[in-house]
């Protein structure tokens, strides 16, 4: 279950103390709250090679602005590429597409 408010926890079912003993025992010099950021960054460069949508992404992890969601654009697959360098309110109405999709029938 995923929390639906910024102030909730993502997984309410999950032994966050436990995870937090583990990753003390596991790196004891990890800065406090790292350790969540980076299996948040982790998930979210996961999510993107593996071919989600950035628009899901955005709302997975909150975002109010999609451009907080754009530092993972660049582990998208090559044709989810074409979404950010085609994007005309970036300026890319002149890109190149890094991805050619044939009409060919």
């Amino acid at each position: 279950m995923i929390a639906d408010n910024k102030r909730g926890f993502l997984f309410p079912d999950a032994d966050y103390p436990r995870f937090r003993r583990t990753m003390k025992a596991i790196k004891p010099d990890l800065p406090m709250g790292q350790a969540t950021h980076a299996l948040r960054h982790s998930f979210a460069t996961h999510f993107m090679i593996n071919g989600g949508s950035i628009i899901t992404l955005q709302r997975i992890l909150g975002h109010t602005r999609i451009e907080q969601t754009m530092v993972y654009a660049h582990f998208a697959p090559e044709y989810l590429q074409d979404a950010i360098s085609l994007n005309p309110l970036r300026g890319g109405t002149e890109a190149e597409s890094v991805h050619t999709v044939s009409t060919v029938e």
